[in-house]
């Protein structure tokens, strides 16, 4: 059967049907009868056949003297059947509703069902004479019996014995005959309101235990009004059918015979609307990160909300009409809080804060009860309906609902709310106007009121937040971006809150930082790992990666060095399939999904805005503590900026202490939440030592506490303070640390603790058997004693000396393999062939490192592989020991790095540049020296370099612990000072530091593309983060000081007295104001007046600190501030004012003029005054008086002495006691020229028409609030303003730069030059740019450009003059003398534009070096690379790093020939790559 059509009915009122018709059910218009209408309002007798009416059916039906149409006969056995009761449960079960906003269709499809079914059941019956015949039958026990069954199928166990035992009300139709013959006892019950029915869905089925169709059921049987007898609460299951609208249709039917209170609807009290918390969580452990306290959403069933969280939820007394209502309402909440109380579903708030439940809103955490309030009178309790607190969902959603209500809905509200007697008296209670709620639902969570830390402290566990409280009040409209992530709270959920299936899994149990860094990558999120060395920040990538392929989309990865760049597409290529590489010299499969590059490479890309980063989702940068390399730390600034918005970031670094700050500053760029993911420790402890005499001591533990026994006994044994005796000293014979015993300290050792000899060292001890003679100094190679060097041989020998001990106690403790760490290329060769004598590699670790070593330079040439440094390190590395360092040939170094990775390598000499990035840990790590020479000074290691290095000791799964070693070689041999190593290995590593500068590439780059202005770079470096993060607040600030400023000109009264001359007046007397202030400042700095004039006793007129004008007599003189950012101030004695509060006689100066307006300082006819203490600023001082009190000595009688002697004085502001201290004897300048400007402001003052103004003050009053917005908009809008950008001036006169050299017109719009030098990243920009397009590289050889083109990539020594440079051929001369005259010009045009200080070489952005030249110039003629290596003391792999960086230049070149059109510029650049990548300098990578 086809539902029934529907009909808008006539517009209901709530006169004609009061509050019992649920306005959800207006869209059923023809379901209820007009007949009943009709019959309700006109208040006729209702007859039996009236309860057919409003059954469900589209037409009326009415059964006065009118023949029914025969009916099937209806027995119980039929409704038993398979067809009847069953079969409607079997439907009711499979039927699907949709949720809030669906209450027609839901109704409808109802309708359907139970149509469908009385059709199948009854076929020849009409549908509403079936349903009076179910109704019927269904008073009958048997029915009644599965009617309970059914209720109580999936009834909740303890929801099911609380209602046990009651009586069961049979179900009716509104067939009130009936009733009153079957149930002559009850009464009827008032229909839930619609307000009522709202708050209901704040438990929605799917966190309630019981499946919702199953609480359909035949309607309630009501009792009548004049019975007289109280009504029988429902059962739970009934709940179900009053909750939900859609699911009751029987609803609309009936109907309860009350009278309606009209006079209701034209009596709107004010809403008592009150206040709730919403709590935000988020992360795997659904942590609290926020709340806010909101407007709660008004109940329209009712008025009052208890503020009480304890407040027990109980039902006021109700009204006589009432009565029945309030015990169904009463029934109704009583059920909603069993259900909560009874709720397992984690993912319901509710239950977590719910009042009145053991929830944090009753109970706070660690307590065993909620607050007992001492007030025993019954505090306000909430309507029905209305829950204490709902979820951020749940309260969305009603927000929603009540910005959409009707009328109706308030009229219904307000009828309902006068049936409790109480409410106007909570209301007059409560007090809670409208205007003081802020009911603004989209408001920024971060918007915290200033009482919420009273209302929820944060020292409470279970509400701590991921951030501190304090601040983010304090910031109120500042959007934090950075989120630290707190890894202390394990969890077991990490699975169910990735979405489907990991992206990549590990066979090994990730860590809780790679656990929560993958949640936030799974959450679309940027996330800034910073972890130990070794912790596994690589498993992050991985993951991004991986999820990028499962998107479809990209993932770049960049790393600072080429070295790791190779490294990581070898590790890559063995997990994911597609990928690439793309570094200066090699391009591998530039469309891949995963494309791993250097960082100055994604820079150019960005530049070009080249299509390569199309569908890119994830950038990885790796080592991001390269930001504060001076270098090349400004790439990563430049890369961070440019990214797109929707690229998420995925940051790796090693420890830093400021990773907040940087992550804020990354969030502020992108607009993208951060979050800061920090590891506590180590994975591998690490433990260090100190190397002295021929042993080691523990100066730092495990747990990074310093152990000062181990600092002494080193100290003792460098210092030769211990003796040997029989087992030999601490230093010799004893055990190590480890318990190993180690060589050394008996008469067969070199270096005992006895008398040293020459050379070596001599035998150690003064007699064989290692006798008791006198400490002497120790003259031992493993230690240089106080003595100083040894007398016998040089300190190189003595070093090689001292490492052959290191190593070899380092074998016998079974410490090996270890990487010693040495500053220098030139001692990491000599310390290695020091080991010439030591073999550490069996037979088969042998083997396989001549296979390595084979198998790697068979790519190499013939004569190639028999170069010096090739043979020599073939030689170290088959007995286990090698070297690496930047003078190594590329393939040199792979090699090493290979072998060292398969512990072929027993003892590595490596310089710092092995410590970055490459994943090769080791058992040991040795220091050379704790100094080093970074190129300009020897220094000592920072707290970041010495962890970096230390952090490659301990290799996981493998060592249970790191050892770090610091032995000193340098020329004191002391054993430094404890603070000293304390900085150094306990110290904050390095922070991140801004590098941030400008080019001239980065200028001409952003004006060329005109997607983003220098100025907008600048603003965005992490350098201007500081001043930059608080300017979205400083805009505010701004747009509301020109809001009020515009109110207050709008606001300001028209004058004729004083219109257009208080202006003017008033700028006077604050420039006197000012003029005074100014003018004591100065005279703090004369040595003679000063004093005299702050002298104690002078009587001094100022501004307290409730701002009202004050007297007081100076006691204490002038303090020196702290700081220097701090203002001076002075102890005074203040005669307390009469009044507290400032009026507006207090915005007037301290100008003679004004005076007369000023109140009384003190109470008229006072015969004592009130004195006390103050420490008054010297801004705050507005006059001093040429009259001083004598002070006595002593303090007790201080305020009294001064109080006798200012009560005889005439205070009154007209006295002659208040004329100025004489300053006629200074002579300072500035003094003077104060002083006679507040003379003729004071004229200008007494001048001024606006005297004449009956409203002076008043008007004086409002012209200096005006003022005062004025001046605050001003200082505002020059923070904001961009000429406040520390680079602002940098960037001024770089543009003049190219302005002046043609690289940019007027209108800075880029020209041909600029084109040109935007394409030049490997050279002088400028230099380059005139080289080539002044033609000098026409006239040259291949060879001859290439040897040109040397002297601008080679880094050596400072050879910048030209009579250094070797002479290779005229036309080369010649062109040399030209590029040299242009750097000259060049360098010249930036002096005088101020872009660098003359003369000052370190300032200049680029050098000229010529030290390369003629070596460059026989390799690219075709000479063999062992002939130019003999050429120049250079390494070998300087050499090549040189050749290489000059083929990325002949590129650039070559493209700048193609944009001006130069084929001849073109062929020759092809010759110059040509002649130079030949041979060595072509190997690829291993790893590639």
């Amino acid at each position: 059967m086809a539902s029934p059509s529907v009909q808008r009915p006539p517009q209901r009122t709530a006169e004609t049907y009061g509050d019992y018709i649920p306005d959800d059910f207006s869209d059923f218009g023809g379901l209820i009868s007009d007949d009943e209408q009709s019959g309700k309002a006109a208040g006729t007798q209702q007859t039996k056949s009236n309860g057919t009416a409003g059954l469900g059916i589209d037409e009326e039906v009415s059964v006065k003297k009118r023949a029914r149409e025969p009916r099937v006969k209806l027995d119980e056995s039929r409704l038993l059947s398979s067809k009847g009761i069953p079969a409607l449960r079997k439907q009711a079960r499979v039927l699907k509703l949709k949720g809030k906003g669906h209450e027609f269709s839901n109704a409808s499809r109802l309708l359907s069902m139970y149509q469908l079914w009385l059709d199948d059941l009854f076929p020849k019956a009409r549908f509403a004479d079936a349903l009076a015949m179910v109704e019927k039958e269904g008073h009958k026990a048997s029915m009644g019996k599965m009617r309970m069954e059914w209720i109580n199928e999936s009834k909740p166990k303890d929801a099911q014995d609380e209602l046990d035992g009651e009586p069961v009300l049979p179900s009716t139709e509104l067939d009130e005959g009936a009733d009153h013959q079957h149930h002559p006892q009850q009464q009827p019950q008032a229909r839930p309101t619609n307000a009522e029915m709202e708050g209901s869905d704040a438990v929605p089925y799917d966190l309630l235990d019981e499946d919702p169709y199953d609480s359909l059921q035949p309607a309630r049987q009501i009792q009548s009004a004049g019975d007289g007898g109280r009504g029988q609460i429902p059962d739970e299951s009934e709940l179900d059918a009053l909750m939900a609208d859609a699911m009751e249709i029987h609803g609309p039917q009936e109907r309860w015979d009350l009278e309606v209170d009209k006079s209701l609807l034209f009596e709107i009290d004010a809403p008592d609307i009150g206040t709730q918390t919403l709590f935000y969580r988020g992360g795997r452990n659904f942590q609290i990160i926020a709340y806010e306290e909101v407007a709660a959403p008004r109940d329209i069933g009712g008025d009052n909300q208890d503020i009480n969280p304890n407040a027990a939820l109980s039902i006021g007394s109700g009204s006589a009409n009432g009565a029945g209502a309030d015990a169904e309402e009463q029934w109704l909440q009583k059920s909603i809080l069993a259900r909560e109380s009874t709720r397992t579903d984690a993912s319901g708030l509710q239950r977590i804060v719910q009042a009145g439940s053991g929830g944090l809103l009753a109970v706070a955490p660690g307590l065993q009860r909620g607050i007992r309030f001492s007030d025993e009178r019954p505090r306000p309790k909430p309507k029905p309906g209305k829950m204490p607190i709902h979820d951020a969902d749940t309260t969305k959603e009603i927000e929603g609902d009540l910005e959409r209500s009707s009328v109706e809905d308030d009229a219904a509200a307000i009828e309902t709310g006068a049936a409790d007697g109480s409410n106007n008296t909570t209301r007059a209670e409560n007090n809670v106007d409208d205007k003081d709620v802020d009911c603004d639902a989209d408001e920024s969570i971060a918007r915290f009121d200033a009482d919420v830390d009273e209302l929820l402290p944060v020292e409470f566990p279970s509400l701590q937040t991921s951030e501190p409280l304090g601040s983010m009040v304090a910031k109120k409209s500042r959007r934090e971006w950075a989120h630290m992530v707190d890894l202390e709270a394990e969890s077991s959920n990490f699975r169910s809150l990735i979405p489907g299936q990991m992206a990549r899994e590990w066979p090994f149990e990730l860590d809780p930082f790679q656990k929560e860094a993958i949640y936030h990558l799974e959450s679309g999120d940027s996330v800034f790992v910073a972890a130990h060395t070794s912790a596994g920040k690589t498993v992050v990538a991985e993951y991004a990666i991986a999820l990028a392929q499962k998107h479809q989309t990209k993932a770049i990865y960049t790393s600072p060095i080429k070295a790791l760049s190779n490294q990581k597409f070898r590790d890559f290529k063995t997990i994911f399939d597609d990928v690439g590489i793309l570094t200066g010299d090699v391009q591998i499969n530039q469309e891949a999904k995963c494309l791993i590059m250097t960082t100055e490479i994604l820079r150019s890309k960005l530049y070009s805005q080249s299509d390569l980063l199309r569908e890119v989702e994830f950038v990885i940068f790796d080592e991001v503590h390269y930001v504060s390399d001076s270098e090349r730390g400004v790439v990563w600034e430049e890369v961070i900026i440019m990214l797109p918005e929707q690229v998420s970031l995925i940051l790796l670094s090693a420890t830093v202490p400021n990773t907040y700050e940087f992550a804020s500053w990354v969030g502020r760029t992108k607009k993208r939440d951060v979050y800061v993911i920090n590891t506590p420790k180590r994975p591998v402890p690490l433990e260090h030592y100190l190397w002295s005499g021929k042993t080691i001591q523990k100066i730092v533990d495990s747990d990074r506490k310093w152990v000062e026994k181990g600092y002494r006994e080193a100290k003792m044994i460098a210092s030769g303070e211990t003796t040997t005796g029989g087992g030999g000293s601490t230093g010799g014979g004893s055990s190590s640390a480890r318990g190993i015993p180690i060589r050394g300290g008996n008469s067969q050792q070199r270096g005992g603790s006895g008398r040293g000899g020459g050379g070596r060292g001599g035998r150690g001890g003064n007699a064989r058997g290692g006798g008791n003679g006198p400490p002497r100094a120790s003259h031992n190679p493993g230690h240089m004693g106080r003595a100083g060097r040894a007398t016998g041989g040089s300190s190189i020998a003595q070093e090689k000396t001292l490492w052959l001990d290191v190593v070899r106690y380092l074998r016998k403790a079974s410490l090996l393999p270890a990487c010693i760490f040495v500053f220098s290329r030139t001692r990491c060769e000599e310390y290695a062939m020091s080991l010439s004598n030591l073999d550490f590699c069996d037979a088969g670790e042998k083997t396989r490192i001549h296979s390595i070593y084979a198998k790697s330079i068979a790519r190499l040439t013939k004569e190639d592989q028999e170069l010096p440094q090739i043979t020599r390190l073939r030689d170290m590395a088959t007995r286990g020991i090698a070297v690496h360092h930047g003078g190594l040939l590329p393939i040199v170094k792979e090699i090493v790095e290979l072998l060292f990775a398969q512990s072929l390598v027993k003892v590595l000499f490596a310089t710092e540049t092995f410590a970055v990035g490459l994943n090769l840990p080791t058992r040991t790590v040795v220091f050379s020296d704790h100094r080093k020479f970074d190129g300009t000074r020897r220094r000592i290691l920072s707290p970041g370099e010495y962890t970096q290095m230390a952090g490659r000791a301990g290799r996981r799964g493998l060592d249970t612990v790191g050892t770090a070693i610091i032995v000193s070689t340098s020329e004191n041999r002391d054993i430094p000072a404890a603070e000293t190593l304390k900085g150094l290995i306990l110290g904050q590593p390095t922070r991140l530091t801004s590098q941030f500068r400008l080019t001239y590439n980065m200028i001409l780059s952003l004006h060329r593309v005109e997607t983003l202005k220098v100025e907008d770079m600048m603003k965005r470096s992490f350098s201007e983060h500081a001043t930059q993060n608080g300017r979205s607040e400083d805009e505010e600030q701004i747009r509301l000081l020109e809001k009020d400023l515009a109110a207050q000109v709008q606001s300001r009264e028209v004058c004729e007295a004083c219109g257009n001359t208080m202006g003017s007046c008033h700028l006077a007397a604050e420039t006197y104001r000012q003029d005074t202030a100014q003018m004591y400042q100065k005279l703090l700095k004369t040595p003679v007046i000063g004093p005299s004039v702050f002298c104690q006793g002078r009587v001094a007129v100022f501004v307290n600190e409730q701002g009202v004008h004050a007297i007081g007599v100076i006691t204490d003189g002038l303090s020196t501030p702290a700081m220097e950012s701090e203002t001076p101030s002075v102890g005074m004695a203040e005669v307390v004012p009469p009044r507290m509060a400032p009026d507006e006689t207090d915005k007037l100066s301290f100008v003679p003029p004004l005076r007369g307006y000023w109140r009384p300082a003190v109470a008229p006819g006072a015969s004592k005054l009130r004195m006390r203490r103050v420490q008054v600023p010297l801004g705050k001082i507005e006059h001093l008086s040429h009259h001083v009190v004598s002070i006595g000595r002593r303090p007790d009688e201080l305020l009294t002495d001064i109080e006798a002697q200012l009560t005889g004085l005439d205070l009154s502001w007209s006295s002659a006691v208040w004329d100025e201290v004489s300053l006629e004897k200074v002579r300072d300048v500035d003094v003077v020229w104060y002083m006679d400007d507040r003379v003729a402001k004071a004229r200008a003052v007494a001048e001024s028409p606006a005297l004449d103004c009956p409203n002076f003050v008043e008007h004086y009053a409002a012209r200096h609030d005006e003022w005062l917005i004025r001046d605050k908009l001003a200082d505002m809008r020059r923070a904001v303003d961009d000429s406040n950008l520390a680079l602002l001036p940098e960037y001024q006169s770089r543009i003049a730069v190219l302005k002046h050299l043609g690289f940019v017109n007027d209108s800075s719009v880029v020209l041909l030059k600029g084109r040109v030098a935007c394409e030049i990243r490997t050279a002088d920009e400028l230099v380059l740019t005139e080289v080539i397009l002044n033609n000098l590289l026409a006239g040259l050889e291949p060879a001859e450009i290439a040897a040109l083109l040397s002297i601008f990539v080679y880094q050596g020594k400072d050879d910048q003059e030209l009579e250094t440079a070797p002479f290779i051929s005229n036309g080369l001369t010649k062109s040399l003398s030209e590029v040299y005259r242009i750097w000259k010009d060049v360098i010249r045009t930036q002096e005088q534009l101020h872009v660098i200080s003359a003369g000052d070489d370190s300032e200049r952005s680029s050098k000229l070096h010529f030290g390369l030249m003629e070596v460059v110039y026989e390799w690219a003629s075709g000479s063999p690379f062992k002939t130019i290596a003999g050429m120049t003391a250079e390494q070998e792999g300087t050499i090549v790093r040189t050749i290489t960086r000059l083929e990325e230049t002949s590129r650039e070149v070559r493209n700048i020939g193609r944009i001006v059109g130069d084929t001849t510029l073109e062929t020759k650049m092809n010759g110059v790559k040509e002649s130079i990548m030949r041979n060595i300098t072509t190997v690829p990578s291993l790893y590639l």
